[in-house]
């Protein structure tokens, strides 16, 4: 965030304040915003407002922290705000890229999933041991004389996606920000591509069709539990697929919303 002018943070949930207690620098914000704010308050040194149009009048930069991103978007712009607006992973995005290696990958998993301390955040978020496998074997994979260790993680994986209820074949290409909200009964197609920021929730599938297609999928995408994304489907970024949504051979463009079975883009890019 160097060389950006005063900011904000719209999003105290979960996300806003595991970010702002430990890789925000809490310094830099100026306020917090959040709808579920009804009055003004203080968090971590931080003065906090429900949304208005007067709050932002000096600020330059608003920070997203939530999955409603394209309908914080619409409140922004119905409030007149001119200044950069910035969706919290793609500070993280700013530095590392698809193309990163597993190892930078998984730092970026951690990252991203972290809400605790790192004891804290296995015993609070078990499911990132799935991360830790997956990239490690993944990296491993791509030195020769590493393969009698990559073995070992394959089997190591397995029985840690045994553990979860979590499906994910080693061959799966998912890019950096790989975050698991719950664990169980998620299931990933070895043919799928998908892109950073990838966030799953629980009972999820991202599976083939009946021709043996896998989907690709964007970046600072959200899946959401019970959901299915299959076959052709291509899912632009930024686009957020509803609870017990089925995606079958659809392509949406970015910032779309798609809820029903079978599911209907019913908020467009």
């Amino acid at each position: 965030m160097d060389g950006k002018g005063k900011i904000a943070l719209w999003g105290l949930g979960g996300l806003g304040r595991a970010a702002i207690k430990y890789w925000l620098p809490r310094e830099r914000i100026e306020l917090g915003i959040d709808s579920k704010i009804t009055e003004a308050s203080n968090f971590r040194g931080i003065n906090c407002f429900p949304p208005s149009a007067e709050i932002l009048v000096d600020i330059e930069v608003v920070i997203i922290a939530s999955t409603a991103y394209s309908k914080i978007k619409e409140i922004l712009d119905s409030f007149g705000f001119s200044g950069e607006v910035i969706y919290i992973y793609e500070l993280l995005s700013q530095e590392y890229t698809s193309d990163v290696g597993e190892l930078d990958a998984l730092w970026i998993d951690l990252i991203a999933t972290k809400n605790a301390g790192v004891i804290r955040l296995i015993l609070d978020k078990p499911q990132v041991l799935v991360n830790i496998t997956y990239r490690l074997a993944r990296w491993t994979r791509s030195w020769r004389a590493l393969l009698p260790l990559y073995y070992l993680l394959y089997v190591f994986h397995s029985l840690v996606c045994v553990a979860f209820s979590i499906q994910l074949p080693l061959s799966t290409k998912i890019g950096p920000g790989l975050i698991f909200a719950h664990y169980g009964t998620i299931v990933f197609t070895s043919r799928a591509r998908i892109g950073s920021f990838f966030t799953i929730y629980q009972g999820c599938t991202v599976g083939t069709n009946d021709t043996g297609e896998g989907p690709v999928i964007g970046n600072f995408v959200s899946q959401f539990a019970g959901s299915m994304v299959l076959g052709g489907s291509i899912i632009g970024d930024y686009s957020r697929i509803g609870a017990n949504s089925v995606v079958l051979d659809l392509t949406c463009k970015a910032y779309s919303t798609l809820v029903g079975c079978p599911a209907r883009v019913v908020t467009k890019g």
